[in-house]
């Protein structure tokens, strides 16, 4: 009740749903939080639970395209399957009835990347530096536990979040699992194609 539909409306640069409207039946649109290559992420209202969500949202030009529709979906089947307090929280995914864009909701997280601490701080200290890592680690140790390799860690994608519970200054999440590849692909193939990921980022290639 109340508010409008979640139509996605046309705008320079990609798709963009308006604050207030009513996506997918389930999600009220706050704000935008960022956009990329493949969609947006959105900060928004879960109706039925009351609680505020990230919504991320396949650009509509993207969604005649089975394969980044499907790569899109594997974000929320491989990241909901890493138990781990270092890797974001895939709540829930689907399909909008009215326009047929993917979608998936995860923990709406304060505070903020390692890029942008980097950006605005320098270089961290080495305590920081080497908590950052540790967490790090476990969250990458607890996606290797469950088949996946993530093939794009960057400072872009590490969020320093504002912890729940007293006694640490941050908890490190690993984000965007959107081209994560399973392990068992590259033991069939024996290698990794370098089509996606971050050059700058990426470990060499043999």
């Amino acid at each position: 009740p109340g508010g409008r539909r979640g139509d996605l409306q046309q705008r320079e640069g990609g798709t963009g749903l308006v604050p207030g409207a009513v996506f997918a039946e389930e999600f009220r649109i706050e704000r935008l939080l960022g956009e990329g290559g493949m969609g947006a992420v959105y900060a928004a209202r879960q109706l039925s639970t009351g609680k505020p969500r990230a919504l991320k949202v396949l650009r509509q030009a993207l969604i005649g395209d089975e394969a980044v529709r499907e790569r899109f979906l594997r974000e929320a089947r491989a990241t909901a399957r890493v138990e781990s307090d270092h890797v974001i929280e895939v709540i829930d995914a689907g399909f909008d009835g009215v326009s047929g864009v993917p979608w998936l909701a995860m923990e709406l997280l304060e505070g903020e990347t390692l890029a942008a601490v980097v950006t605005r701080e320098g270089r961290l200290d080495r305590a920081r530096a080497a908590e950052v890592l540790r967490q790090v680690g476990d969250g990458l140790a607890a996606a290797h536990r469950a088949g996946l390799v993530h093939r794009d860690i960057k400072p872009e994608n590490i969020y320093l979040a504002r912890p729940r519970r007293s006694g640490i200054a941050f908890t490190a999440k690993i984000l965007d699992f959107g081209i994560a590849k399973l392990l068992e692909d590259v033991r069939v193939t024996g290698s990794m194609t370098v089509s996606v990921g971050s050059p700058l980022w990426m470990a060499p290639s043999t």
